[in-house]
């Protein structure tokens, strides 16, 4: 993770999309701010790669605003678009091409292409310069489309389920390349979506949760962390109703008579001591993971 600033690298507001009679995004209020890693979570169909596809221009919102860079994004100049690196979900490389020509290619279009950048990234992720477009598998597909987007020195960063195709040793290397040559320098923004959430924790100071065309949840990873929780209480006798009731508690599950799993999405500190001040026999505290919460926001809870 890297530290977040105050100022906003990407914001959208009331961003929605229509197709024909489906609601593919239902109004998305959403920010990025400059220097972190926003990490985008939802089941397939949420409407993560629409919004991507929104934020760079690819297709047109029906209602909503998206600002990058503090600028409407209708309004940017080709220089202030070429500060966007962009890795799709299904790469769109020139097959015919050789990884040397589509590099040659790709470099006319942006300024500020870095040449030696772009080098040694090839020789970390020991792509082959001479080999067709063609030959390549899906997962080399994705490590080139990440040198293509660094190698134009961006300041915004963004990433559609970049990690499909690779294994797990290069989904650590694509990972490293990405926190080590990009998110580690000052005033560089990246949003990511992903399904795999082990390697998505890793990374990201804040996660968005979609589900259905809306943001369910959005929060910083650490405030995640400290306020999702699920508490296990096995208590004396029957407990009174009001404590179920306390704001923050997401969602309830009795195990036997007088044990419950309290699962809690904030005033976690509340709702622990006024278990504990209940007369009781067991009272743990169990962490939740992404993995845990993708459950609660894809269906099994819903804000």
């Amino acid at each position: 993770m890297v530290k977040m600033s105050s100022d906003v690298c990407l914001s959208l507001k009331n961003l929605k999309k229509d197709f024909k009679a489906k609601q593919a995004l239902k109004g998305i209020t959403l920010t990025l701010e400059e220097g972190s890693v926003l990490g985008l979570v939802g089941p397939n169909g949420a409407g993560k790669t629409t919004m991507i596809k929104l934020i760079m221009g690819l297709l047109r919102p029906t209602a909503g605003s998206i600002k990058i860079f503090g600028k409407d994004r209708n309004e940017m100049t080709r220089a202030e678009l070429s500060q966007i690196g962009y890795v799709a979900d299904e790469p769109g490389l020139y097959e015919f091409m050789t990884v040397r020509q589509i590099i040659a290619f790709n470099s006319g279009f942006y300024p500020k292409w870095n040449r030696e950048r772009c080098g040694d990234l090839l020789s970390r992720l020991k792509l082959p310069p001479d080999e067709k477009i063609k030959h390549l598998s899906r997962g080399m597909k994705a490590q080139l489309s990440l040198v293509l987007a660094l190698s134009s020195m961006p300041r915004l960063l963004i990433l559609d389920e970049p990690l499909e195709g690779l294994d797990p040793l290069r989904r650590i290397e694509f990972l490293n390349l990405i926190i080590e040559d990009f998110a580690g320098r000052e005033g560089k923004s990246v949003l990511i979506s992903s399904h795999y959430l082990e390697e998505l924790e890793r990374i990201a100071d804040k996660i968005a949760f979609l589900n259905e065309g809306l943001l369910v949840k959005a929060a910083s990873a650490d405030k995640l962390k400290a306020d999702e929780k699920t508490i296990r209480v096995v208590f004396q006798k029957e407990p009174p109703g009001e404590l179920f009731k306390m704001p923050g508690i997401k969602d309830i599950r009795r195990e036997g008579k007088l044990a419950f799993l309290i699962t809690v999405e904030n005033n976690f500190n509340e709702i622990y001591e006024a278990c504990s001040r209940f007369p009781h026999y067991v009272l743990d505290i169990y962490h939740r993971n992404l993995e845990d919460l993708f459950r609660d926001y894809s269906g099994g809870y819903k804000a």
